[in-house]
């Protein structure tokens, strides 16, 4: 496994666990089961220590802030409305790395070989964004250079990091996941009972 120490750059980890579940129904997502512990469990588990600075949870639950403990991670509480303010809160946390992954919480089949990877290109392109994909479909986590942090912590209401993606398409570097189901995310019951139906839930 990639060492952070000998890596280079130092690279954190922000995951974005601050949603309002409000198409998934009033039970927050990231704490039902998949394979037997919660959905947001295996994400965390995907961002092995040794490949991070830092690991940080943003988040409004105190359930899942509880969990990011329980995980080692580090919570960040708020109780701000926007992904704009998610997102601001995570990298001002993190602002002494040279670079920050973005995660959101509900890829439960994310795996550590692809954020390895992922950590691999960026420690030989240091300036660039790397975001995972599977073909040519694009998805989280992302990487984001230092130099872009002010950026990211600028964004108005509404705003996600693809805004700053599009305005640096230049230093996009793609990294191809292992399988098309790590790029998976649960919005909506259905989502959901469709991981059941495959035996994945």
């Amino acid at each position: 496994m990639l060492d952070r120490q000998s890596a280079g750059p130092r690279l954190a980890a922000v995951v974005m666990a601050s949603g309002d579940s409000r198409r998934f129904g009033q039970t927050d997502k990231l704490l039902m089961p998949v394979k037997g512990c919660p959905m947001l469990a295996h994400v965390l588990r995907a961002l092995p220590m040794p490949l991070f600075c830092r690991r940080v949870v943003v988040t409004r639950n105190e359930a899942v802030a509880d969990l990011a403990v329980q995980e080692g991670f580090e919570p960040l509480f708020h109780s701000l409305p926007d992904v704009s303010d998610t997102i601001r809160l995570g990298v001002t946390a993190v602002r002494q790395a040279d670079g920050c992954l973005f995660s959101v919480g509900d890829q439960p089949f994310l795996t550590a070989a692809t954020v390895e990877r992922l950590a691999r290109r960026f420690a030989n392109a240091p300036d660039a964004i790397v975001r995972v994909c599977y073909g040519e479909r694009d998805g989280n986590p992302v990487v984001f250079p230092k130099a872009l942090f002010d950026e990211l912590a600028s964004l108005q209401p509404g705003q996600t990091g693809s805004a700053v993606i599009r305005r640096h398409a230049g230093c996009l570097i793609r990294c191809q996941a292992e399988h098309a189901r790590e790029l998976w995310d649960v919005d909506t019951r259905e989502d959901y009972r469709a991981l059941e139906a495959r035996g994945e839930g």
